[in-house]
C-alpha cells in the first residue's frame, strides 16, 4: 500500500504538499475548504497550480479531496438534495483545480425513507454533480458506519450505487474504522484478511480506489465513528498487517484519519505502518 495522511490546509492548501513533502507521504487527503459549512473561500488559482505542482513532483498519488459533511445526496428535502449535489459539483471542480485525483464523499441519509429509495436519490445527486463538474475529478464513495438511515454501511449498498453510476467516474473507498463499526469484522490478522475476501466478493477491489486506514474506539456494530490511533484500538496490529500485507492491496493508497492529539502523532501512526510493510516485503 502508499501510505498517506488527511492533512490540514489551514493557510493555505500548499501547507499540506510541503508537510507531505516532509513526511515522506505516498499519497494524501484533505479538504479543499471548510468542512463544516457550506460557504467555500475560493481557491486562488496561483494556489491551485502550486499545489498541483508540488504534490505531482512529490509523487503523491493518489491526491484525494473530501466534500464537506453537511452535503446529503440522499435527503429526502428537495431543497437541501439540491444543494448537495451542486456542493459536491463546486468540489469537484475545485479538485480538478488542485490537480487532484478525485473527491471522497459520504452517500448520506435517507432518513425513514425506503433503501431503494434512498440508493436511487443519492445515485441521482452523484450523476448530476459529475454532470454538472464536467471532466476533471472523479467520484470516490466512502463506506459509513450505518445507522440512522445512512446509507453505505453495508457493502451491498455501496455495489448498488456503483451499479447505478456505471459508466461515470466513479468508486469507493473503504474506511477500516466505520467498516468495523457497521458490523463486520476486522479486528485480527484472519479476521481483516477474511474481510478483503468478502469486500472483493460483494463489491469488487477493482472499484476500490482508495482506504481509509483508522483503528476504532468503538466495538463491533456499535455504530459508531471514533478514529483512534493505529494498533491502539480495537481493530490492533493484526488488523493493519493483514490489509499491508495482501498482495492484492498492493499499490492501493491508504490514509490516515487519526486523530492528532500530539505533534509527532501522525509520524507515530505513519512509522506504525512503514514498519509492517518493511515486515512483509510489500513496498509498491
Amino acid at each position: 500500500m502508499r501510505f498517506g495522511i488527511h492533512l490540514s490546509v489551514a493557510g493555505g492548501p500548499m501547507r499540506a504538499a510541503v508537510e507531505a513533502k516532509a513526511l515522506g507521504l505516498e499519497c494524501l487527503q484533505i479538504f479543499s475548504g471548510t468542512p463544516r459549512t457550506w460557504k467555500q473561500k475560493p481557491l486562488k488559482k496561483a494556489d491551485a497550480q502550486a499545489f498541483a505542482r508540488a504534490t505531482d513532483q512529490a509523487g503523491l498519488d493518489p491526491v484525494a479531496v473530501h466534500a464537506p459533511y453537511l452535503i446529503n445526496l440522499a435527503a429526502g428535502d428537495h431543497a437541501l438534495w439540491r444543494r448537495s449535489y451542486q456542493a459536491l459539483a463546486a468540489q469537484l471542480k475545485r479538485a480538478a483545480a488542485l490537480g487532484a485525483t478525485a473527491v471522497v464523499v459520504h452517500p448520506g441519509s435517507r432518513g425513514r425513507r425506503e433503501l431503494a429509495w434512498g440508493l436511487d436519490r443519492a445515485a441521482e445527486g452523484a450523476r448530476r454533480a459529475l454532470e454538472a463538474a464536467g471532466p476533471g475529478a472523479a467520484l470516490w464513495l466512502e463506506n459509513t458506519a450505518g445507522g440512522g438511515g445512512h446509507l453505505g454501511g453495508d457493502l451491498g449498498q455501496l455495489a448498488g450505487l456503483l451499479e447505478r453510476l456505471e459508466g461515470l467516474a466513479v468508486g469507493a473507498v473503504i474506511d477500516t474504522a466505520h467498516a468495523f463499526a457497521a458490523g463486520y469484522a476486522l479486528d485480527g490478522y484472519e479476521r481483516a484478511r477474511a474481510f478483503v475476501d468478502l469486500l472483493d466478493a460483494e463489491l469488487g477491489l477493482e472499484r476500490v480506489r482508495m482506504w481509509h486506514l483508522n483503528d476504532s474506539d468503538f466495538p463491533q456494530g456499535g455504530l459508531r465513528d471514533r478514529h483512534t490511533h493505529l494498533g491502539r484500538g480495537l481493530l490492533g496490529e493484526g488488523c493493519f498487517a493483514a490489509l499491508v500485507e495482501d498482495k492484492r492491496l498492493v499499490g492501493m493508497g491508504g490514509v490516515m484519519e487519526t486523530p492528532k492529539d500530539t505533534r509527532w502523532a501522525d509520524r507515530r501512526n505513519l512509522a506504525f505502518l512503514r514498519r509492517l510493510r518493511r515486515r512483509a516485503g510489500t513496498r509498491p
